[in-house]
């Protein structure tokens, strides 16, 4: 993949919500929610393993509606968050992962 380091791309996940992610008749009604955080986390997964990097802003104060307004997409709709994905900068800091052993994070038939 190449990319045009002048760009600063925004991606916008949208999912149609067919009823209000705060209030659901049931437990599969958020199933369209669930399933677009699966999304957004393969995208982290895909620009990363491309050398690229990313972040995530969940929408604040009147964002959202700004953000449909701005692009017309229908009011069925439901934005999460903004991705953005650039390059990373030459000095940034590689977080460090803290290594664990299984028997500490994996339990069987106790906590």
């Amino acid at each position: 993949m190449k990319f045009d380091t002048t760009e600063r791309p925004v991606l916008i996940p949208l999912l149609k919500q067919k009823t209000d992610i705060l209030h659901p008749d049931s437990i599969s009604h958020l199933n369209g929610f669930a399933s677009i955080w699966c999304c957004i986390e393969n995208i982290f997964l895909a620009a990363t393993a491309e050398g690229l990097a990313c972040n995530l802003r969940i929408p604040l104060g009147n964002e959202g509606e700004w953000a449909r307004k701005t692009l017309g997409f229908p009011n069925d709709y439901f934005m999460p968050c903004f991705i953005g994905i650039g390059l990373p900068a030459k000095d940034a800091k590689v977080i460090q992962q803290i290594e664990h052993s299984v028997k500490e994070v994996i339990h069987k038939n106790r906590w």
